[in-house]
């Protein structure tokens, strides 16, 4: 069900994921401090994963939302690797 595709050895995540996960640190996010900033963009997860316990370490969910962000920043990062490689191939 979940993992839809392997590129060189790694485990990548379909977008249907990529998206529920993203609905699911959004909600979470919600009931944190608004340093946070709403939305689930790469600059906010990069945001949160440096320094979303500084205020919110303490919160429900704080961990699950720490989980999530560090989840869609792996995928994020091995997409853009996988992009660079592609296109040094051509």
């Amino acid at each position: 069900m979940g993992i839809t595709r392997r590129n060189e050895g790694k485990i990548r995540m379909n977008h249907i994921e990529l998206l529920n996960l993203r609905t699911e640190f959004e909600e979470l996010a919600s009931e944190f401090s608004s340093s946070v900033g709403s939305g689930s963009s790469i600059n906010t997860l990069e945001w949160f994963a440096e320094h979303g316990f500084r205020s919110n370490r303490l919160r429900n969910g704080y961990d699950r939302a720490m989980e999530i962000a560090n989840i869609i920043l792996a995928e994020y990062k091995n997409g853009c690797t996988e992009e660079i490689r592609s296109r040094e191939s051509v």
